[in-house]
Formats: structure tokens, C-alpha cells, sequence
């Protein structure tokens, strides 16, 4: 390797190591990168030279002099790009602008039901663009959109292979791309999901997330990424067989979980979690019957995946904001009278942001692949 070679990689190293600590810290000094970093004081300006002129850091605040010239704080530019997450719904759809940090800057819901033609796709589109223009007035400062549905997408994220849910199987990127001049891609919502979840959760490594709406869906975390499968992503476990002939999925099949454990299978017609659980958290005796029989699929369901990989089970979607502490108790009970293997560890958890919009974890996608860009290895989301 030459030396020039060398030289630049040792570049590349040192500016990646300033630009992380700056990151890391939100806010921080010239002197406490030297100290931290054990740089020069000539390395470090020139690399904060670097960074200013490319609008990643700013300055902040003056400091109190503690003996000389006051220093100025270094900041890192969140908001120097900017990444936006769609969710398609059958009843509405949403969006949501994040920053660099992953912090959401704007969030809009819009009462839309879904509809598999080009004039929907075209007020979505037009309403990410009007979210846009309210964030930024620099259309480069958009990393890209990541567009979740209820169904199985492609390995390379432009079509849709499996939806049902909307009717929209087939249903490729190019519905948006003809109308948003940015790099756009499809996220399974389970994925979106789990992707908030570790963003969220930085010790989180391993576990089974099972995500519980109208419909479910769920995946399968390993080593802080969901995994990817061929075709079916992190897993449908959602299409298990649970009750074998038991009451009929919208998939075609019979006894599958979703059919007892979605929030479908677990309200009545014209019935809103609020009023279910309003009802049952008052002692309606039929409420309390409906949720009994409902955990206990549940806690099959989840002692069956527990036995293929040990590991935290989480329990997110709209259902998950309306849990208690009794309801998880009661779930690790159910699964302990069934199992063959009974522990008294509680593994089964609740998401630790049930009110995040799902598009956040379409948006992070491109959030952590610039992040990787700029900082390299530096830091693990």
C-alpha cells in the first residue's frame, strides 16, 4: 500500500472518529475532542474546517470562560438531512419527516382510505411533497422515503409480492417514483416496526416481535437487525397454524393466529379498542371472557416461538399502549401452564414506544445508511 494510500485512510479514520464523538455528544468542544481523541490540535481544525463548510456540525452557544478566550460549542447538524416514512392504511394513510437523530420534526395523518389507483397514489405523493416543502426549503436535504404496507415486498424493496390486506399485490415503486424525485423504497410493517424498536432500544439484541393490529405481522430479530429471509422477510408467524381447522384467515387457511389474535379477531363489529378495554378494565364480565380466551391463544402462540428461539418476546402495534402489567403477568402465566419447559424469567415485554407512528422505521432505513456513510463503524445502531 502506498503511502499517500495510508495517509488518506488515516484521514478518513480521524475525521470519521471527530465527526462520531460530535454525534455521540450533540454538543461538545474543540478541547474535549482533543482530549477524548488524543488529536492534534492542527488535525482537529483542519477536519472541523471540513465539517463546517459541509454544513455537518454548527456552532452553538458561547461557554463560560473558565480562564483565557471563552469557548464555542460544536454541534452536529441533525437537520443537515432529512428523512421521510409513509404508511399505507386501508382507512387513511400517515407521514413523518425525521432528522438525523431520528427525531421526528413532522408527523401528518390524513384520512384517505386506501385505494389501488394512480389518482391515491398521486394525493400521497403530493402530500409527502407538501410536508416536505414545510421542513425544508433545499429538496437535496431529502435522503429518501420509505413506504410501508401491510404485505410481503421484494428483496430489493420495489414491489409488492404479497398484499392482500389492500389489494395490492404487484403494486411496484414506480406508483411513487413517477412523482417524487427521490430514492423511494417498500418496508413490510413489521420491519418498519422492529427498526424503531432497536433505534429505540440500544441494548436490545435479540428477540421475536410480534406485531399486533388490525392484522398482525412480526419478525425475528438477531444480532440488532430483523432477519432477512428469502421470501416471506423475517417470517409471517402471523400464518402459523394454531387451531388446525379452526376459523378462517383472510389468507385462505383455517386456525391461523391472526384469526385469533389480531385486534380483528378480538373486537366485535362497530367495537374501538377504547371501548373494549374501557369495558373490561371496569369488570365487564364478558369483556374479561373475550380477553381470557384471547390471551391464552396468545400464550400458545408465543410458548410456540419461545421454544424455537429463546428470547425476549415484545409485544407491539395499536394493542400494545392498552397493556398492563396484569395483562403480561396473566401471559406469562398462560404460556407457564402449557410449557415444557417452565422458567421464571419474564420474557415477554411491551414495546417501548407504542405510540410511534409505524413510517418512522421506513424513514430510519435511510437515516442509518447515511449515518454508516459519514461516521463508518464508529457507531452501531
Amino acid at each position: 500500500m502506498s503511502q499517500s494510500k495510508v495517509n488518506i485512510d488515516i484521514k478518513q479514520i480521524n475525521r470519521e472518529h471527530v465527526l462520531s464523538y460530535i454525534y455521540s455528544q450533540r454538543s461538545t468542544t474543540q478541547k474535549s475532542i482533543k482530549e477524548t481523541l488524543h488529536l492534534s490540535r492542527s488535525t482537529i481544525i483542519q477536519i472541523l474546517k471540513e465539517l463546517e463548510d459541509e454544513k455537518l456540525i454548527l456552532h452553538g452557544e458561547v461557554l463560560e470562560s473558565t480562564g483565557g478566550r471563552p469557548a464555542t460549542s460544536l454541534c452536529f447538524n441533525s437537520n443537515s438531512k432529512i428523512s421521510i416514512g409513509i404508511e399505507l392504511l386501508i382507512d387513511q394513510y400517515e407521514i413523518t419527516a425525521m432528522n438525523l437523530y431520528g427525531e421526528t420534526i413532522s408527523y401528518k395523518c390524513f384520512n384517505t382510505p386506501y385505494q389501488n389507483t394512480e389518482a391515491y397514489y398521486i394525493q400521497v405523493c403530493d402530500s409527502a411533497n407538501n410536508v416536505i416543502s414545510s421542513v425544508t426549503d433545499t429538496p437535496e436535504k431529502i435522503l429518501g422515503i420509505g413506504i410501508v404496507l401491510q404485505g410481503l415486498i421484494s428483496t430489493d424493496g420495489t414491489q409488492v409480492t404479497y398484499g392482500k390486506i389492500l389489494d395490492c399485490t404487484g403494486l411496484t415503486i414506480e406508483s411513487f417514483t413517477r412523482h417524487l424525485p427521490y430514492t423511494c423504497l417498500f418496508f413490510h410493517d413489521a420491519e418498519a416496526a422492529t427498526a424503531d424498536e432497536l433505534w429505540q432500544s440500544p441494548n436490545l439484541c435479540n428477540a421475536i416481535y410480534i406485531h399486533i393490529r388490525s392484522n398482525m405481522s412480526g419478525a425475528v430479530i438477531v444480532n440488532r437487525s430483523s432477519l432477512s429471509g428469502t421470501e416471506l422477510k423475517s417470517g409471517v408467524f402471523e400464518h402459523m397454524t394454531i387451531i388446525p381447522g379452526g376459523n378462517l384467515c383472510y389468507c385462505g387457511n383455517r386456525g391461523c393466529l391472526d384469526a385469533y389474535c389480531s385486534t380483528n379477531a378480538l373486537l366485535n363489529p362497530g367495537e374501538t379498542l377504547d371501548n373494549f378495554f374501557q369495558k373490561l378494565r371496569t369488570g365487564n364480565k364478558f369483556s374479561y371472557k373475550r380477553w381470557t380466551d384471547y390471551l391464552q391463544y396468545l400464550a400458545l402462540a408465543i410458548n410456540n416461538l419461545h421454544m424455537f428461539m429463546d428470547c425476549p418476546i415484545i409485544l407491539g402495534g395499536t394493542i400494545a399502549r392498552y397493556l398492563q402489567g396484569s395483562d403480561i403477568k396473566q401471559l406469562h402465566q398462560f404460556v407457564q401452564n402449557n410449557t415444557a419447559f417452565p422458567t421464571e424469567r419474564e420474557f415477554i415485554k411491551v414495546t417501548c414506544c407504542p405510540d410511534s407512528p409505524i413510517s418512522r422505521g421506513a424513514a430510519l432505513y435511510f437515516v442509518k445508511q447515511y449515518l454508516h456513510s459519514l461516521l463508518g463503524n464508529d457507531i452501531t445502531f
